[in-house]
């Protein structure tokens, strides 16, 4: 039975009984109360199921932001250890690369020996040095170009270049015309002026200008990363 039905009843009953007004009007009242707490109840047990729904929702969501935070730091900080390694190994070769390359033309006074065929082999012995380092900072780049930025390997090549450049010309000026028979007729002639101040003066400069902007670019990257 309804409250509707009980209050129905009521009054039919107390009609029938001949209760005067102040009854009637007593019972309704209490009626009204008893209707109202119903209601209350009803709109309160109503009110607490949505906000526990909206308090599992917010739990849920929550928790897929959660993870997904946790994903982003960990592929951050794996991204960062992974390139910082690579930069790592890399700058060390480059820069190995780097001073056995200035060596082939030094900018200030070369301790040689004195006797002409220790001389020989020391400019041998010299380019040899080179080339190892050469080659294996230009193996480095290449074998991890696809896991670090495009700008640095394009920098990396450059700077591989002017490398190459002056292990070519000092292999052809101070070994090949010597010991190659291909170069017989040129062994009596003189480095032009032109590929002299390129080697002795141009490019070591812009070996080492690269350098140094190489430095500070990879610093400021790797900065950057440290940051997100």
């Amino acid at each position: 039975m309804n409250i509707k039905e009980a209050f129905e009843i009521a009054s039919a009953i107390l009609v029938s009984l001949g209760g005067g007004s102040v009854i009637v009007i007593g019972l309704s009242s209490w009626l009204g109360k008893v209707w109202a707490n119903r209601i209350l109840e009803n709109e309160k047990a109503q009110h607490n199921k949505e906000v526990e729904r909206y308090k599992r929702e917010l739990s849920e969501e929550l928790e897929r932001v959660k993870s997904f935070n946790d994903k982003a730091l960990y592929v951050s900080k794996s991204q960062y250890d992974n390139e910082y390694r690579i930069y790592m190994e890399i700058w060390a070769k480059l820069h190995e690369c780097v001073i056995f390359t200035l060596r082939l033309y030094p900018s200030g006074i070369e301790n040689v020996p004195v006797d002409k065929k220790e001389y020989e082999d020391y400019k041998i012995k010299k380019y040899e040095e080179y080339a190892e380092r050469y080659n294996a900072f230009s193996m480095t780049i290449d074998q991890y170009a696809p896991f670090y930025k495009k700008d640095f390997y394009d920098a990396f090549v450059q700077l591989r270049r002017l490398c190459s450049k002056q292990g070519g010309t000092y292999q052809y000026w101070e070994i090949d015309r010597k010991y190659n028979l291909s170069y017989v007729s040129n062994r009596d002639k003189a480095m032009p002026n032109e590929t002299y101040n390129e080697v002795w003066s141009e490019n070591p400069a812009k070996i080492n200008e690269l350098e140094e902007k190489l430095m500070g670019d990879i610093r400021e990257y790797l900065l950057s990363l440290q940051l997100v």
